[in-house]
């Protein structure tokens, strides 16, 4: 197998991190990518998609192998405007002021290396198709505005999960959000609070009571959002919450929705107040069997490679969750990243050359 360059993996990763890249503003990075995929002679198309962009690119090749896809994100969580990547020996870190950024532009290094190699050493393929997706980190929204039914691709991987090379994601959850809206009434809190009903109080009650943190081995729920009130002096008249559930199971999903519905709707009769539920099943969950070509192909390049794999479930979401709820057979795969979305973010040099062979070695296994 041919061996990336080390120097210019480096450098085109470090490249990546010094651009400013919060989600719907990532053009910088786009820009960067279609700029190497055009020395690459590589065609490619891009896909408006609410502020910014998806990028597809396709590599032509034996019409008698399998169509696979790779995919991975342009977007990064803040704080990211100014990164400043740092190169101790064998690990490239943050200054600290920042994240790093190798979720995900570690993958996209990855893949124009491997792309570089392609067409340097004429490496045989089959059909390879790429994307580069936006808004990945604020809800998945670049690939769920993406039209996925004109890719040929039978099957994908995603290299967006951190820890030590090796990691086949095959089971995800669903993940749905809850809006909780209480109303109750105003009155002036130091003269007359007996004739309020405070709504910030009515959703308290409610927050301490539904199902939160790790519920079961598969289930999760998260309050993220809280606001409510005008002024200290007046009882609040509304006050808002938005939640996250998640869990491998929809049925469990479902139990506890109902839960948490039992709960509010009991609290806000009890004070008098008037609940407001509104939910959204933000993307559906995924379980491949092991023996499923997708995960096949993944154990043997990792193989192929020297790497032990290993099968595992996470809790959470990725674009791998909207390419198989769409048809297309797909893991996500760890690439080295640590401490993701973190300022003390890190990835190691041999980790990205590791997880470049392994696009090549997944190429040819395909």
């Amino acid at each position: 197998m041919h061996a990336p360059d080390q120097e210019q993996l480096i450098t085109t990763f470090t490249d990546l991190a010094r651009i400013s890249s919060p989600s719907w503003r990532e053009a910088g990075v786009i820009r960067y990518i279609m700029k190497r995929l055009q020395k690459l002679r590589v065609p490619y198309e891009k896909h408006p998609c609410g502020e910014s962009f998806n990028l597809l690119a396709r590599l032509p090749g034996d019409s008698s192998k399998e169509a696979i896809l790779f995919s991975c994100h342009t977007d990064t969580v803040g704080p990211c405007e100014k990164v400043t990547p740092i190169i101790k020996g064998n690990k490239i870190t943050s200054d600290e002021t920042s994240i790093l950024g190798a979720d995900n532009k570690a993958a996209i290094a990855c893949f124009l290396e491997a792309l570089h190699l392609i067409r340097e050493k004429k490496i045989p393929h089959g059909p390879i198709e790429f994307i580069f997706s936006c808004a990945e980190e604020v809800g998945l929204y670049g690939i769920k505005g993406f039209d996925i039914s004109q890719l040929t691709a039978t099957a994908a991987f995603v290299f967006d999960s951190s820890g030590k090379i090796g990691k086949i994601v095959v089971e995800a959850p669903f993940d749905m959000t809850m809006e909780l809206t209480m109303r109750g009434k105003a009155a002036h809190a130091g003269i007359e609070p007996e004739r309020g009903i405070s709504a910030i109080r009515v959703l308290s009650e409610i927050i301490s009571r539904i199902p939160h943190g790790r519920i079961d081995a598969e289930s999760t729920v998260n309050v993220g959002i809280i606001s409510g009130g005008t002024a200290t002096n007046i009882v609040a008249e509304e006050a808002y919450a938005k939640l996250e559930a998640r869990s491998r199971s929809l049925q469990q999903l479902k139990k506890i929705e109902s839960e948490i519905r039992r709960i509010s709707k009991h609290e806000a009769r009890r004070y008098g107040a008037k609940a407001s539920i509104t939910k959204n099943l933000e993307y559906a969950g995924f379980s491949l069997n092991q023996e499923q070509r997708v995960v096949s192909i993944a154990k043997r390049a990792l193989e192929r490679i020297g790497t032990a794999p290993q099968t595992v479930s996470t809790g959470g979401g990725s674009d791998t969750n909207i390419l198989n709820r769409a048809g297309i057979p797909a893991v996500n795969l760890s690439i080295g990243m640590m401490n993701a979305h973190t300022k003390k973010e890190y990835i190691l040099i041999t980790d990205l050359i590791k997880a470049t062979r392994l696009v090549l070695s997944i190429i040819d296994c395909a």
